[in-house]
């Protein structure tokens, strides 16, 4: 189907039969809508003259040693977006929507088979070689050699190969029809060539690499502090996606291995912004002489994105969390309204799906038509499993949870465990003991609550803390029965799914299938997710997926905010308009006489 706003030149190639359209466009949407035209210039949330200058800080949590954000060992530095550039950017202000930035246009037949990018001949790596198909091609194969997420990702692509210097053209599997495959390409983050090949890329390194992106990376000190210096002949400065975007002259983050001394330092002016998950905080400890005197602005907005899934994740691949009916158990010890009532002062909702605070989430009930998918991808599925309604246990709030602690017995009566003596044991007297590892100490206070609720039923609870490169080598081996962790969800789900809940990811080292889920009626279902045809089937696809994994109770979900909350030191310039997808700090600038006024009365 041609897009809305694209102005699609029909041709004919001689590898294709000669009634065959193709469409020439400068971006692709996943909801058939196209907000900015061939000839726009930038933005709406951003200002094309925003002055470049000065310094924006901001906090990092954990550690880092590496650059190298493919390689499965070490601990990546996360913010590589900015050393990078990708043959295509996302707009910030549309769902599914993205622009050409190493590619100046995009061909693709309609039935998705193939994509072809022709990309910007003034496009250049940071020591001024021109970035051509063969980097593209070389990206894509290398990539997924070494990082079983990308291996995954980008499954559906067949091969990759180099049409001329500036012609990259990607062949998708037969069969594998869906209007993401040319964006899912695209997202290809394009590596060096000259550069990579003479260096192994599945190996750990602290030398900065070599990019095409807006910054590069300046001084550094290991598992503390990154600078980025923007880049001044930056290649891609005039490109309408990036226009107005990347104007501090330094990005630095700081590492911080806790959340609460690195609250303490915004507030000392250390750094510029941060964003705040915890109620309590929020509530209780933005306060003092500079939020008096106006110097740090809080802010909370609204937001339209879709949250995916938070909270306790359960290792499926390990005893005694193998038991569906003892995963469910411990969903029903979990007190979450008396954790949102007193913690978060009430203000958070709680992750009712694997997609929540979105369109694509599954509601109590399946319609017929979701129905109908989840019976198609599990033929054994009864009725009474098709009609039932599904929730997450809940409470009143006031601390007496004692009827959902009764029913978590019930459930591990079921299982096979009896409660005597003050503990839960199986039928051969091993106690049910359990462990979760943190790497963050912020997070044990939720889990406190929860500790002290199985301990009431016989339940052993540790909650073990990690310094961030041991959680991290763990969490990737999955060497581990629970993490605290989330998954993030996109506006138009696909490939990624496999990623997330395959049965191939859930013994991937490095893979995102935190809960090691193998079922075969989720394989099928992620396989239709990335094989629908329009957004009517995507989302039916995607509601019957997540109404199957609920009913595995692999997560005890956790809750979220529908709204951002930030502070910042109101030194910076930013866009009237603010994009609907993301607070858009890419367009903000430093503005001298407020940085000025700020930095006579705090000592930086």
């Amino acid at each position: 189907m041609i897009v809305k706003a694209v102005l699609p030149i029909l041709f004919f190639l001689f590898t294709l039969p000669a009634e065959a359209e193709v469409i020439r466009t400068h971006a692709v949407s996943l909801t058939e809508e196209i907000k900015y035209g061939p000839d726009f210039t930038h933005f709406d949330y951003t200002v094309p003259d925003a002055p470049k200058g000065g310094e924006f800080r901001r906090a990092m949590y954990g550690t880092f040693d590496s650059f190298n954000p493919f390689a499965v060992k070490g601990v990546a530095f996360r913010a590589s977006g900015y050393m990078y550039d990708t043959l295509l950017k996302s707009s910030l202000d549309e769902a599914g929507t993205y622009y050409g930035l190493l590619a100046r246009t995009i061909e693709y037949p309609e039935d998705y088979s193939w994509v072809i990018f022709d990309l910007r001949p003034e496009a250049r790596w940071h020591d001024g070689k021109a970035v051509t198909a063969d980097d593209v091609v070389f990206s894509f194969y290398k990539i997924t050699e070494v990082s079983p997420f990308y291996k995954n990702y980008y499954e559906l692509i067949e091969k990759a190969e180099a049409l001329g210097k500036n012609r990259v053209k990607f062949t998708f599997k037969k069969g594998s029809f869906s209007r993401e495959l040319p964006l899912i390409a695209g997202q290809l983050t394009v590596i060096p060539r000259h550069y990579w090949e003479k260096r192994d890329l599945s190996k750990s390194t602290l030398e900065p690499p070599l990019g095409s992106g807006p910054y590069r990376i300046g001084e550094y000190e290991a598992g503390k502090r990154v600078v980025f210096e923007r880049v001044r002949d930056y290649w891609g400065e005039n490109v309408p996606c990036m226009k107005g975007q990347n104007n501090f002259d330094r990005i630095t983050f700081e590492y911080f291995r806790d959340q609460t001394v690195a609250f303490e330092a915004f507030k000392a002016g250390l750094f510029d912004l941060t964003g705040e998950s915890s109620g309590k905080r929020w509530y209780r400890g933005y306060e003092g002489r500079y939020f008096d005197m106006g110097f740090i602005k809080k802010e909370e907005i609204r937001h339209k994105n879709g949250q995916g899934m938070k909270g306790i994740f359960m290792n499926s691949a390990v005893k005694p969390l193998d038991d569906i009916l003892v995963r469910k158990a411990l969903n029903y010890a979990y007190d979450y309204d008396w954790l949102n009532k007193n913690i978060y002062f009430g203000q958070d909702r709680r992750y009712d799906s694997y997609f929540s605070n979105s369109p694509l989430a599954s509601g109590s009930v399946l319609s017929p038509e979701e129905a109908a998918v989840v019976k198609k991808a599990m033929p054994d599925a009864s009725d009474e499993f098709l009609s039932r309604p599904f929730a997450y246990p809940s409470s009143g709030g006031d601390g007496n949870n004692r009827a959902n602690l009764m029913k978590a017995v019930s459930i591990l009566r079921e299982a096979g465990y009896e409660y005597s003596g003050g503990v839960m044991a199986d039928k051969n007297g091993r106690p049910l003991s359990l462990e979760i590892i943190i790497s963050s100490k912020s997070v044990e206070g939720d889990l406190l609550p929860f500790k002290k609720a199985l301990e009431r039923i016989g339940i052993a609870f540790e909650i073990k803390f990690l310094d961030s490169a041991q959680y991290v080598e763990r969490v990737r081996n999955k060497d581990y029965m629970m993490i605290y962790s989330m998954v993030r969800q996109s506006e138009s789900p696909g490939n990624e799914q496999r990623g997330m809940w395959s049965s191939e990811a859930a013994s991937e080292k490095g893979g995102r299938n935190y809960s090691s889920i193998k079922d075969p009626a989720v394989d099928r279902l992620v396989d239709m997710v990335i094989n629908a045809a329009n957004r009517q089937e995507l989302t039916e696809r995607v509601r019957a997926l997540d109404w199957v994994l609920k009913n595995g109770w692999y997560v005890i979900p956790a809750g979220y905010s529908d709204r951002w909350r930030i502070a910042y030191w109101d030194r910076f310039g930013k866009p009237d308009k603010a994009p609907e997808y993301s607070l858009g700090f890419g367009g903000w600038w430093l503005d001298k006489e407020k940085d000025a006024k700020i930095n006579k009365a705090v000592k930086r």
